[in-house]
Order: C-alpha cells, then sequence, then structure tokens
C-alpha cells in the first residue's frame, strides 16, 4: 500500500487504507508485538489526519491486532505460546468440519479453480523472498476461501475468516522453512485429490494435518533463539 493515502479521499476509504497498512506492518513485524504506537506517529507515516486513524486503530483492536490500554496507549499484540496454540486448533475444529463439508458438495469448477490456485502457489517453487512469500500467502487465502465456500455453511465460514484472518495466522508462512513450505504445498495437493474422490473423511484428515503442521512451525519459530536459522 501507499504509506500516503490520498488526504482529498473520503474518510471511510482513507481509513481503510490506514487498516491495510497497519495491519500489514503488524504482519510483517515492522511493528513488533508488544511495541507502543501512537495515532500521531501513526497519521504521520500515512500522511493523514489522526481522525481515519483512530477508526483504523479501533477496527484492528477489535481485530486481535492491536491492544488498547487507557491512559497508556496503543500496542501491538503480543500473543503467548498457548494462545497461540489456541488459536489453531480452533482452526483444526473448524477448518477440519468446513473441509469435510465442502468434500462433499464440491463441484467440478471449484476443483479447478483450486487447482490453478496451487499452480500458481507453486510457480516459483519454496522461493522465501518476501515478495514472494506476499504471493503464496494472497493465493493461499484464495484457496482456502475457495474451500470454505464450498462447504455452503456461511455461519460456520465467518466463523472461521475470523480465525484466519488474525495477524497471528498471517505470519505463519513468513516463519517458514523451505521444507515447512514443500509440505504444505503437498498438503494443498493431497485435499484436491480428497476433493476429487468426494471422500469428506479423508479431506478432513488432510486438512487436520496441514494445520496442526502450520501451528508447530509457528511454536518452533517463536520458541528458536533470535537469528537461528529455521
Amino acid at each position: 500500500m501507499d504509506a500516503h493515502p490520498d488526504p482529498a479521499g473520503d474518510a471511510g476509504s482513507v481509513a481503510r487504507q490506514a487498516y491495510r497498512y497497519i495491519r500489514e506492518r503488524v504482519i510483517s513485524g515492522a511493528y513488533a508485538p508488544g511495541s507502543r504506537l501512537t495515532e500521531e506517529q501513526l497519521a504521520r507515516e500515512l500522511g493523514v489526519s489522526r481522525t481515519p486513524v483512530r477508526e483504523a486503530v479501533r477496527q484492528l483492536a477489535a481485530d486481535g491486532a492491536l491492544v488498547l490500554k487507557p491512559n497508556y496507549g496503543i500496542f501491538v499484540g503480543a500473543w503467548s505460546r498457548d494462545e497461540v496454540a489456541q488459536l489453531f486448533d480452533l482452526r483444526v475444529m473448524l477448518e477440519s468440519e468446513i473441509t469435510a463439508l465442502a468434500a462433499a458438495n464440491i463441484g467440478a469448477a471449484e476443483i479447478a479453480q483450486l487447482t490453478g490456485l496451487q499452480d500458481e502457489l507453486e510457480a516459483r517453487g519454496c522461493d522465501l523472498s518476501p515478495d514472494n512469500i506476499e504471493r503464496i500467502a494472497a493465493h493461499n487465502r484464495e484457496f482456502h476461501r475457495v474451500v470454505a465456500a464450498a462447504s455452503a455453511k456461511p455461519r460456520f465460514v465467518a466463523m472461521l475468516a475470523n480465525a484466519i484472518e488474525m495477524p497471528i495466522v498471517q505470519q505463519t508462512f513468513r516463519r517458514y522453512s523451505a521444507a515447512q513450505m514443500a509440505r504444505s504445498f503437498a498438503h494443498h495437493r493431497e485435499l484436491i485429490d480428497a476433493f476429487r474422490a468426494r471422500d469428506p473423511a479423508w479431506a478432513r484428515h488432510v486438512i487436520s494435518c496441514h494445520i496442526h503442521a502450520a501451528k508447530h512451525a509457528r511454536l518452533d519459530s517463536d520458541a528458536a533463539p533470535a537469528g537461528a536459522a529455521q
């Protein structure tokens, strides 16, 4: 995102741009967990007034990316190891059910869409450069969105979206080693096979393994000493 939204744009649009900018900085680690931010600082970085920044900060606090402490200020959310584990365990419960339902309902068009998305995900192999991680993350979100939509359970999908969009989950790809990335790709390919077979039990098993692997990759990364190779 451009760090300097058009100040002449409508307030809602500027607030949305501010939201995306701040959220991306949280996900990328540019704003470190636990660090303190100020409306003045954020407004200066964005080149906007404090009003859209305040609106963006409120939404990010509701999302769990930021924490508002009365009389102290704005802080980047810091998650304990147990909280990270709980979030991924919640994903296992929700996404396993959604994926099993998708396997029973999915059509040929959606399977073709997932295959195309996975081809795009793997287009540059396990290249861990920041720009490729960004590209992979975008395609991965779409892959999981297509799967969720195929379940035809919109309330389940809304609950899952809240869990998947948490910054702690969106950061996971940035922590992967090449081997972990390759394993993630393989899970997606096997999931597509389960969909072709219309096998809910197989699909449920694959997505559970996929999320558990992501969980432990994240926890292992958090536990690694600073500067250690992943």
